[in-house]
């Protein structure tokens, strides 16, 4: 990988960054929290670094992208989850989220994580071409999944999967 590229575990000091990347308008739509004041996403950004691994992806010591990575346990240890994966829209279609998938599924199937699964919604043709590009298939639907707070219906959710072999 290009060594201007890192990835690696998000810290605390990542929060400003990863606060302009998820209160941006065009990925918070698509994410499971409303926009709001940094002071209210304190207690988002300690949830989702105790959630699981947060994980960042910098160019040249800037975020550029960010999940979090949820290992299942026992019989389904092989397995993780990936959640609120954003790309920041400055870099959107330069190749940097397929650079950020790759390294991340690098870094799974070293640790043994034989799936990975993630869910998008119906309404994000752009996130699941993208997710489709880099090898995920689609599994099943969620119907009537998720309820954004401006709108007043109800957004079927995709189960999508890739297997690391």
């Amino acid at each position: 990988m290009d060594n201007r590229f890192q990835l690696h575990q998000a810290s605390h000091s990542d929060f400003d960054s990863l606060f302009d990347i998820y209160m941006h308008k065009k990925v918070n739509r698509f994410l499971n929290f409303e926009i709001m004041p940094s002071d209210q996403f304190k207690d988002i950004f300690h949830e989702l670094m105790h959630s699981g691994q947060l994980m960042v992806f910098k160019k040249d010591q800037q975020i550029v992208a960010t999940c979090v990575v949820i290992r299942q346990k026992r019989r389904v240890g092989h397995v993780a989850t990936l959640g609120t994966l954003a790309t920041h829209p400055e870099f959107h279609g330069q190749g940097i989220g397929t650079k950020f998938m790759h390294a991340l599924f690098e870094k799974l199937r070293t640790e043994g994580i034989k799936r990975v699964d993630l869910y998008v919604e119906e309404d994000n043709p752009l996130a699941q071409n993208f997710y489709k590009k880099v090898g995920f298939q689609a599994e099943g639907v969620l119907k009537k999944y998720v309820k954004r707070q401006d709108e007043n219906h109800y957004v079927d959710e995709h189960l999508m999967a890739l297997f690391l072999d």
